[in-house]
């Protein structure tokens, strides 16, 4: 199952695919991943999404700082759907120099929070999706990846009989999936089922999907 983000590029918007997250598989496998898609179909997308954005971003009127952001994000995401997390790190660190714009920011930073999660790092990961979110509130996937890791360590604090730091946990990742379900209430239905099955789902989220269904 896929879910679409957008890559905000200043002026223009692109679409690009995430990985959702397969039912209990390991949360390495679970948490999105914004810049991965591996058959030759999605490799044929990322080719002509970056040819198409070059063409765009080399005739729109931009700042020549501007430009080095999006040319560091670029060399990012390339880096980071290949594997190489230490390239993709310092391309992303040297757009965060140059990018002014808090939702071009916000997105690097979700990306670096991906980075993190996949390598097991999931403190750091949680600081940068929070990074995101404090440049934009309005970034569901990072209220989703957040919860996605309370909720592994919930479950993993219950497997060892820790049952009140499990609730703390599962009560922490229930919050973060009831602000990404507010946001997007038409994504992340294994969150929705979850949310209800342990009553947990918050009456703001409650009524979004009542107002779908």
């Amino acid at each position: 199952m896929a879910t679409v983000a957008t890559l905000h590029v200043p002026g223009f918007n692109f679409k690009t695919f995430v990985g959702g997250a397969a039912a209990q598989q390991a949360l390495r496998s679970r948490v999105q991943r914004g810049a991965e898609r591996r058959d030759s179909s999605d490799s044929f997308i990322d080719k002509a999404f970056t040819v198409m954005a070059d063409i765009v971003v080399s005739t729109m009127p931009l700042a020549q700082q501007e430009k080095d952001a999006y040319q560091y994000y670029r060399d990012g995401m390339a880096a980071q759907t290949g594997g190489d997390y230490s390239t993709a790190l310092r391309s992303y660190a040297e757009a965060l120099k140059l990018e002014e714009d808090p939702i071009d920011r916000s997105y690097i930073f979700y990306n670096l929070g991906i980075i993190f999660a996949s390598n097991g790092e999931f403190v750091k990961a949680v600081k940068y999706y929070h990074l995101a979110l404090d440049q934009n509130k309005e970034m569901p996937q990072c209220y989703n990846n957040i919860a996605v890791i309370y909720q592994d360590q919930g479950a993993r604090a219950e497997r060892k009989g820790e049952l009140e730091k499990s609730r703390v946990l599962f009560d922490k990742a229930g919050q973060y999936w009831n602000q990404a379900i507010r946001i997007a209430p038409t994504n992340y239905l294994e969150a929705q089922n979850w949310l209800k099955q342990t009553g947990r789902i918050s009456l703001e989220a409650d009524s979004k999907l009542g107002g779908i269904w």
